[in-house]
């Protein structure tokens, strides 16, 4: 609406110019200065010899004959310049008036039924899916970064959404083109919903595909059937145990200049230590009475080097003698705006789980892992966990 905006007041300008050179310059010439008269003295006054009058002769010719009015021409003029006024102010304005009821009525069609004239192509990493119109895959400047291959050849994706893009327009527009593509609906789960994952999800064939916004972005999720059907349920139930275990007591805050912000119950013991990293300062969860522990500690600063290869420089800084850590398997995940990955690592004999997140406020890529392989408060920090800067 701005660009029309624009439009219409250049219009009026326009107009209102060419109307003024009309008139004024056209319509009322300025009048040229005449010389002052120049008075001569008076003289004496003569006696001038009597007039006789003459008879005043009658010409009847002159009866029969049109009287021409004495501002005939001014007025043939006026209505001349009247007539170059009006036509092309006239047409100015009705071709403006075309031309806007044109754009508003494209404007209501897109509010309407969603931008469907922008440039639509198929979804990175996902077969005969469509993306939504003019939106931008989200990782398209590290097409060579390996956890973004990882994470494509997974069966996801991410797209930015267009500027004023509604989820309820990205919605109706899915559930036309998926249906006219061969995909069955199976069901949508509104944001908030207490025992389900939101999103769109579909299935065909063998394959399952959750739809769903995150940050102001699409996201697209292969899952099995099974999975598409309960709408991720189990995934849902083990996320609410977890926070009635972290509910069930007074939590406890980091320091305020640390570069994470998030709430641990007060049956952890909280410590600080260095790292070779400067200023940076690793932190660690110990529960009370146990030897359950979870690290978060800082590797490298971001995409200086892929996450793949800081995690394994990871396992080399905390390898020594008696104990040696190795990566096993990797997969990316999406963690707030950006990715991250979970990673399996062998600890001598046993297995555990770590992840490698980028924290957006400081610009460091972190290593968060548990010492164990089932760690409660290691899911607890990886879905509440936000960086100092970000917004409640």
């Amino acid at each position: 609406m701005k660009i029309y905006s624009s439009l219409l007041i250049s219009l009026l300008i326009e107009i209102f110019l060419y109307s003024y050179y009309l008139v004024y310059m056209k319509l009322f010439p300025k009048k040229k200065k005449q010389a002052s008269r120049i008075r001569m003295p008076k003289g004496e006054k003569k006696k001038s010899a009597p007039v006789l009058r003459r008879k005043k002769r009658i010409d009847v010719s002159s009866i029969f004959k049109k009287k021409k009015h004495k501002y005939s021409y001014e007025r043939r003029s006026e209505k001349k310049y009247i007539k170059y006024i009006v036509l092309p102010l006239a047409f100015i304005l009705f071709s403006g008036l075309i031309f806007l009821a044109v754009k508003y009525v494209i404007l209501l069609r897109q509010s309407a039924f969603g931008t469907k004239e922008g440039i639509i192509s198929q979804v990175i990493g996902l077969e005969e899916i469509p993306t939504y119109p003019d939106s931008e895959f989200i990782f398209q400047d590290r097409m060579e970064d390996s956890v973004v291959k990882e994470f494509i050849s997974q069966g996801n994706s991410a797209y930015r959404l267009p500027v004023g893009a509604k989820i309820e327009d990205v919605e109706s527009y899915y559930m036309e083109e998926m249906q006219n593509l061969g995909w069955e609906f199976v069901q949508s789960v509104p944001l908030g919903s207490p025992d389900k994952k939101y999103g769109q999800y579909w299935i065909k064939e063998d394959l399952g595909l959750r739809i769903y916004s995150k940050f102001k972005d699409l996201w697209y999720e292969s899952i099995s059937i099974d999975d598409a059907k309960s709408a991720l349920a189990n995934l849902v139930k083990e996320e609410i145990e977890r926070e009635m275990l972290m509910a069930s007591s007074e939590k406890q805050d980091l320091l305020p200049d640390y570069p994470w912000k998030i709430q641990v119950p007060k049956e952890y013991i909280i410590k600080y230590s260095p790292t070779d990293m400067k200023d940076l300062r690793a932190v660690s969860f110990q529960k009370i009475g146990t030897i359950d522990s979870v690290e978060i500690f800082p590797i490298g600063y971001w995409k200086a080097k892929e996450l793949d290869f800081m995690l394994n420089d990871y396992c080399k800084l905390k390898s020594t003698d008696e104990i040696k850590y190795g990566v096993m398997n990797s997969i990316p995940i999406s963690f707030r705006d950006t990715l991250g990955l979970k990673s399996t690592l062998q600890k001598n004999e046993e297995t555990i789980t770590a992840y490698t997140i980028p924290n957006t406020y400081n610009s460091v890529v972190y290593v968060i892992s548990a010492n164990s392989e089932n760690s409660p408060l290691l899911e607890y920090l990886i879905e509440n966990i936000k960086p100092l800067d970000a917004k409640e």
